[in-house]
């Protein structure tokens, strides 16, 4: 396999899970060798430039494929673990962290978030008018750390919606890698609130947010926050906010559609955000990482907090974050064009399927969350599984979303043994 994501298996075993066969499992071998003519069919037409695709049970590694692209004229394979932009996936990570804090009565959920950030004393949220000229009022109640792990703080992006509030945002220059987690934090407060915290779901910077908060709780900045509490205890010795020199030679490109449709090569992307020269520790988006990583992560939370001996978090705290955390008439959300069938809520840090599409398998309860440039997981405490479909295309939108679908109804063909 060939090209920049042809990452060589064994290289991306190392810092992986142990392997098992298929049978060993519950699953089937033919059924897991269905999914790679899918992805090359999806190379070779030049919609997305390579994949790596994952799936583990029972804590075992059970099918790996790189997918190699002869469409962006890629050269060489990597070595070892290919780095990623995650993006958004660094959203579970930082929600870990506010758990860890949490459970050791560092903090409470229900805490306000002026408490930490007391710019956020003075939230006011958008009551009409123009984006120029917005017209504000007092919220019914503060916003929570609770509603920034959910979403439904109030906050936004600016970049997914057309609202005035979005459009607020848009002129707001949040997206700047040179400003602290503390001054971003700050620059949100002031801004108006789209709806009354607790009421509404919107994916927004409420992440980022967290992020300054465990700074702010732990005294420590978050990148070595997370380092000594996250990363070292699980091996994930590839994940950082900055491109480490052991990092630097396996970072790969991210793609986005150019002229005539083709595939180009953004090289590189959002720097300064992923050198030293970038101060915004971003916990909402922030992290590179590897396959081989991610998967650890996420075995960790299938084990309930811990993994190889080393616990991170208690089981009824992995299990309160796991569950669907929004009120009625919130629920159910729809996050992203063509997302997973079936109804979906959210817990803190990733969405919780309320139930599913037996058409596209899985069970409810499922846990998951995708990034910008087309990363995805999840992990299925029912079925006892983690699965990603991982490449570098920007941004993810329909395509990337649908394909997710298609991976999760190859990948629940596979089961035969529960």
């Amino acid at each position: 396999m060939t090209g920049v994501f042809g990452l060589l298996l064994a290289g991306a075993l190392t810092q992986g899970l142990p392997r098992a066969r298929p049978a060993d499992v519950g699953l089937s071998a033919a059924a897991l060798d269905r999914i790679a003519p899918v992805l090359r069919a999806q190379v070779d037409s030049g919609k997305f430039p390579g994949f790596v695709a994952a799936v583990a049970r029972h804590g075992k590694l059970i099918y790996f494929a790189s997918i190699g692209t002869s469409a962006t004229g890629a050269a060489h394979a990597p070595a070892s673990d290919a780095v990623f932009r995650i993006f958004s996936m660094t959203k579970p990570i930082t929600s870990v962290a506010v758990m860890q804090l949490y459970e050791t009565g560092k903090l409470r959920l229900d805490d306000p978030v002026s408490q930490y950030v007391p710019a956020f004393a003075n939230a006011k949220v958008f009551a009409g008018g123009a984006s120029t000229q917005p017209q504000l009022k007092d919220p019914d109640r503060p916003v929570t750390i609770g509603n920034l792990l959910t979403h439904t703080a109030g906050l936004t992006y600016g970049l997914f919606g057309n609202t005035p509030v979005d459009s607020i945002y848009l002129h707001a220059g949040l997206f700047d890698f040179s400003l602290t987690a503390a001054q971003l934090s700050d620059s949100l407060a002031h801004l108006p609130l789209m709806f009354s915290p607790g009421t509404k779901w919107n994916y927004s910077f409420g992440i980022d947010v967290l992020g300054r908060i465990v700074e702010v709780v732990s005294g420590q900045t978050l990148d070595r926050f997370l380092d000594s509490s996250l990363f070292q205890p699980l091996g994930m010795r590839m994940t950082a906010f900055h491109v480490t020199p052991a990092m630097q030679p396996h970072v790969i490109p991210v793609y986005e559609r150019g002229a005539g449709g083709k595939l180009q090569a953004q090289t590189p992307f959002l720097q300064p955000g992923f050198t030293d020269a970038g101060k915004l520790l971003s916990g909402g988006g922030g992290l590179l990482s590897t396959p081989g990583d991610y998967l650890r992560f996420a075995q960790m939370l299938l084990n309930g907090g811990e993994l190889d001996g080393h616990r991170v978090l208690r089981p009824e705290t992995v299990q309160l974050m796991l569950q669907n955390h929004l009120a009625a008439g919130v629920y159910p959300i729809t996050p992203g064009p063509n997302w997973p069938r079936g109804h979906t809520g959210f817990g803190y840090g990733g969405a919780v399927a309320l139930d599913v599409d037996s058409a596209a398998g899985g069970s409810a309860g499922m846990f998951r969350w995708a990034g910008y440039a087309t990363t995805f997981f999840w992990i299925d405490p029912k079925t006892d599984l983690v699965a990603m479909l991982w490449t570098q295309f920007a941004p993810v939108m329909e395509d990337g979303f649908a394909l997710d679908n298609a991976y999760q109804r190859l990948v629940y063909k596979a089961v035969i043994k529960n």
